[in-house]
């Protein structure tokens, strides 16, 4: 078999392996779901049912939630709550909710009112919720990375290189967590990096003369850019990066014009809803926030925005809890790229240039994004999966990393070496914080390294999320785990395909795979320090088991109906209420056995 046919296989299988995951998984807890994504729902759902901003009545219907800005109507001076988010995703929401509106009644799915029972509010926005996600979010997501796979071709011709790249992105970091929310985080890594990705591509297409670089491509590019900050408040540094790189490619007045408008569309979008909303075009509502402790925060410093903080720098880099290299270790390989093109820049004296404009722009971009986010006041953001707020980091440092990769092809050892790095540390990350966000996509603060405290125990106990098993009338566990297993395989398909290579170095390849796996997965074990705090996810681990959804098809409930013909299995029920943080049930557990635990061996 071809070499190109062998590339187009594993393209393909990694696609169809990673789509599962984005298509086919829907963490949700309605009692403890994330507010940052049920205010942009009021939102959605405001627009499309009362034809407003305002989310009162939807705040009537399905109960109070944070996020919100209350802010008075200036003609009349009464005070009305607002979604403090930035607008764009509630913005995407609204064609899918209204197509929703007039198709779930036929599927039985009833509307609620004001006066409908709690049950009926519960299911309406649980399936609202999914399908905002899945239509808004997901789906978009995941095309990007198929997008993103083809970009990456012009960059190397190595496809465990690109392939690992893509699954690092958008299996192995947050983006996946933040795919699987109606939230703005992952959809704002794919508006900012398609930006500098169409700014970029243009810029090696015509590399002599700016007259040729499209019109089409200078809009499109402005219109990302603008959406950025659509989607984020705090992305309008990228978004200014982004446009300084454009300069100095549509460096023509008409390509200006056309980036100018592109953007501008967007910012209009933006200023509509302020003006709407907060009575003025260039306020935003952060300090009229309804919760009194965050408006107190938000009037520090310019709308809760203060001087760069080097400890919080550090710890939204490096944490093993949240921080962004802490919990994705691929994205190490992408900070490479800046020594790669000042010491070992390949190519042509037009490509060297090239390569340098492109990392100087991936530097701009991250460089005042991670400022930014390090003089955030309320820069964590409460409960999250990885560094929310960097959510446009991961294409970019995955795109660097490829960069980087590129320069190890000097010889049989060298490639081995970038080939098992890349794979390697891309199986890491997906098993660090991809398997976090499949299981659940936004975690309490006292939870520092997810994957032991969180996700291995939950999977133990059976407690696994919605799936899509349970439209077809399958709605045990299996399906869940499939997936899982799908996301991993993701990983393990670049670090497999077999290329023109020797055995000798097929097999060093290998070996290198599952040294920067075990290097890459051991931050995520490691013991956590007195200074992290946290109770070792107990307390979390006990929320989820109480209040988990959908409820009663975990492996605890179905031992305990069968622990009434088997009494020993009252130990297995207890050991899994002990891991999950329930010691009172696992010992009434105990003491319903009946018999010593010696019996049961």
């Amino acid at each position: 078999m071809s070499h190109a046919a062998k590339d187009r296989i594993a393209t393909l299988l990694v696609l169809a392996l990673a789509f599962l995951p984005f298509a086919f998984v829907f963490p949700y807890i309605g009692v403890v779901n994330n507010p940052n994504e049920n205010v942009r729902t009021y939102m959605t759902m405001a627009l499309v049912e009362e034809h407003t901003f305002r989310i009162d009545k939807i705040v009537d219907r399905h109960g109070w939630v944070n996020d919100m800005a209350k802010a008075p109507d200036k003609r009349t001076g009464e005070s009305h709550l607002y979604s403090v988010k930035a607008p764009a995703i509630s913005y995407a929401g609204v064609p899918v909710y209204w197509a929703f509106t007039k198709l779930a009644p036929r599927l039985g799915l009833e509307q609620p009112k004001l006066t409908s029972p709690p049950e009926v509010k519960i299911a309406w926005m649980r399936a609202t919720t999914l399908v905002l996600r899945l239509f808004a979010v997901q789906l978009p997501c995941f095309l990007f990375l198929v997008w993103f796979e083809r970009f990456l071709r012009g960059y190397t011709r190595d496809p465990v290189v690109r392939l690992s790249a893509v699954v690092a992105t958008g299996l192995g970091t947050n983006y996946l967590a933040y795919s699987l929310m109606f939230v703005s985080h992952a959809p704002f890594a794919a508006a900012a990096f398609g930006s500098f990705a169409l700014t970029t591509r243009e810029r090696a297409r015509f590399p002599d003369d700016a007259r040729q670089r499209r019109l089409s491509m200078a809009f499109l590019a402005g219109a990302l850019a603008g959406l950025a900050t659509l989607l984020e408040y705090h992305a309008l540094p990228v978004s200014a990066a982004l446009a300084l790189y454009a300069l100095g490619t549509f460096c023509r007045p008409t390509r200006l014009v056309a980036f100018g408008f592109g953007a501008t569309l967007n910012a209009a979008a933006l200023m509509l809803f302020q003006w709407r909303a907060f009575g003025s075009p260039l306020t935003p509502g952060h300090k009229m926030v309804e919760n009194q402790a965050f408006a107190a925060l938000h009037e520090k410093g310019l709308f809760g925005i203060s001087k760069p903080n080097l400890d919080v720098l550090g710890e939204i880099s490096v944490s093993r809890s949240f921080g962004f290299f802490g919990t994705s270790p691929f994205m190490w390989l992408g900070l490479l790229a800046i020594p790669a093109v000042i010491l070992a820049a390949r190519g042509a004296a037009f490509q060297r240039a090239q390569q340098r404009a492109a990392v100087f722009g991936f530097a701009l971009a991250m460089g005042l994004l991670w400022v930014t986010v390090s003089a955030a006041i309320i820069w964590r953001g409460g409960w999250t999966v990885g560094p929310r707020y960097l959510g446009a980091a991961p294409p970019f440092f995955a795109f660097g990393a490829v960069i980087a990769l590129e320069r190890l092809d000097g010889s049989v050892a060298l490639r081995a070496l970038r080939r098992g790095a890349a794979s390697g540390l891309a199986f890491a990350s997906v098993a660090s914080i991809g398997l976090v966000g499949m299981l659940y996509n936004t975690l309490p603060e006292d939870v520092t390294r997810p994957l032991p405290q969180v996700v291995i125990p939950a999977w133990k106990a059976g407690f696994v999320p919605h799936h899509v098993g349970e439209l077809f009338g399958h709605p045990g566990r299996g399906a869940w785990y499939v997936i899982a297993v799908a996301a991993l395989l993701a990983a393990l398909v670049p670090a497999l395909i077999p290329l023109r290579e020797g055995a000798f170095e097929y097999v060093g390849r290998l070996l290198l795979v599952c040294v920067f796996a075990a290097l890459g997965l051991r931050p995520a074990f490691s013991e956590p320090l007195p200074t992290e705090g946290g109770d070792g996810g107990l307390s979390t681990r006990r929320m989820f088991a109480n209040e988990w959804e959908p409820a009663g098809r975990d492996a605890i409930t179905e031992l305990r109906a069968q622990a009434s013909r088997s009494p020993c299995d009252w130990f297995r029920v207890a050991d899994l209420e002990r891991a999950m943080g329930r010691p009172s049930e696992a010992e009434q557990a105990e003491r319903r056995a009946a018999r010593d635990r010696a019996q049961c061996r």
